[in-house]
């Protein structure tokens, strides 16, 4: 029993420093990673990160739980623990950020199989909800492996003029042919 209690409360020692590590390492290489990425036309936040959000809340809880029935919290160990979780939502913010760049839609920066350059993009077309309010927009593009795939792009209303004058740009002047390109012929009358 003795060696059961010495060997928990060294993990427990440990675990905090480990996962402060861990999280400050995931939140530099994911700011390096975001750096990277120049020429940004539009950003928006995919949705909000609730697995941090709620582990920062567990630990203000449990801080506070103990601090109110007067037990022993090492302030250390909770500081580690607060840091990193600030760390974790700090990473989460960045690569769960919706990029739109001079090269092409970047859906989150951790999901690598949603980047889409313009020039993969074979045709989009708005879809709606219920109500008949645009909702986003539908992307059918060829990935790397040569598959036709479909990226449906949530895009908040405050953002779609500013999103459809980028698609304009970037898009529409590839997309539109006059009918004598498509057909070879010209209309008559």
């Amino acid at each position: 029993m003795n060696a059961m209690t010495e060997l928990l409360r060294t993990l427990h020692g440990v675990l905090p420093v480990c996962f402060f590590g861990v999280t400050l390492l995931f939140f530099v290489v994911t700011l390096f990673h975001y750096w990277q990425i120049r020429e940004v036309h539009l950003r928006w936040l995919r949705r909000w990160p609730l697995l941090p959000t709620g582990f920062l809340l567990l630990v203000v809880a449990l801080g506070a739980y103990a601090a109110l029935s007067e037990q022993p919290v090492p302030i250390l160990r909770l500081s580690l623990y607060f840091a990193g979780g600030l760390f974790w939502l700090g990473a989460a913010l960045v690569s769960e950020q919706v990029l739109i760049t001079n090269c092409g839609i970047i859906d989150g920066l951790s999901r690598h199989d949603r980047y889409v350059g313009w020039g993969q993009i074979l045709d989009y077309f708005p879809w709606q909800d219920p109500n008949g309010r645009v909702r986003g927009f539908a992307f059918l593009f060829v990935d790397r492996r040569n598959r036709r795939r479909r990226l449906n792009l949530a895009v908040p209303p405050a953002r779609q003029p500013a999103f459809r004058r980028v698609l304009a740009r970037y898009l529409d002047t590839r997309f539109e042919m006059t009918v004598q390109q498509c057909y070879g012929k010209t209309l008559e009358g």
